[in-house]
């Protein structure tokens, strides 16, 4: 079977986290050239064992707009072209919770990441995927940019914009070639990295468990199964698939519990 990706160059975003690492080993596995970004030098030391020519390793912020042109370019430098961006990366912190509850310093650092960053990486490489041809944007959402989440006010409204974002790109780069697509995970295996800081063993078993009761098949999502969407959308078996809202949650949304 031929490589999905045999022959493109995909950016991945936030390429530390769990979901960046999966889909840089299946990404790896389907012949791609990919950039890592990450903000943390540290969470991408350590990428896997393959040819040097088909890995470009970058540290950046993306909520800093200079950052995002500097990845471009610096992709376009070494690869000549860019197919793929991957939006991976997100913040979830515990101290932001309902509209009252939530401080404006909360309400402005999610956004700045959750959304800004996003739409500035995709600012960003628009122009270079123009050029080329066309090309696939795939950002990471959430359950929460297509349901309200109670008591998560700041990203609840982060993950809907950046299904909205998604959908606007689609709408205005559809005539370049350029399509945009959004995941929307929920019942992740492990959380947030802001999450996993505070919260216990037996709490996180406990999450665990109500995760897996909250989907038909009966168990968590793991970052392979994001991964695989975002191959999907990446490959041109989704060449006729753009604006899409794809969740990735086990049917957990279809189901209405007692």
């Amino acid at each position: 079977m031929k490589e999905l990706l045999d022959g493109k160059t995909v950016i991945i975003t936030g390429a530390g986290s769990n979901v960046g690492r999966a889909a840089t080993r299946l990404f790896l596995a389907h012949g791609a050239r990919l950039a890592l970004v990450d903000r943390d030098a540290d969470r991408i030391a350590a990428v896997p064992d393959v040819e040097p020519d088909r890995l470009l390793v970058l540290t950046a912020d993306l909520t800093d707009a200079a950052a995002g042109e500097r990845m471009v370019a610096d992709t376009l430098a070494r690869f000549g072209q860019i197919d793929g961006l991957c939006n991976t990366f997100g913040i979830d912190p515990p101290t932001a919770k309902g509209t009252l509850d939530t401080s404006e310093e909360d309400w402005n650092r999610i956004i700045a990441v959750n959304l800004t960053a996003v739409f500035l990486a995709c600012r960003a490489v628009l122009p270079a995927m123009r050029a080329g041809g066309g090309g696939s944007i795939v950002n990471i959402g959430s359950q929460g940019s297509l349901l309200t989440l109670p008591g998560m006010t700041a990203y609840g409204v982060s993950k809907a914009g950046v299904l909205q974002l998604t959908r606007q790109i689609a709408s205005d780069h559809g005539a370049d070639g350029i399509r945009a697509n959004c995941i929307c995970p929920s019942g992740l295996e492990q959380p947030s990295v802001d999450r996993l800081q505070i919260l216990s063993d037996d709490q996180l078993s406990r999450r665990a468990d109500t995760m897996k009761k909250m989907s038909p098949l009966g168990r968590v999502c793991t970052p392979d199964d994001v991964a695989k969407a975002m191959l999907f959308f990446v490959s041109d078996l989704s060449s006729f698939t753009t604006a899409a809202a794809l969740p990735v949650e086990g049917g957990g949304t279809a189901v209405i519990r007692f």
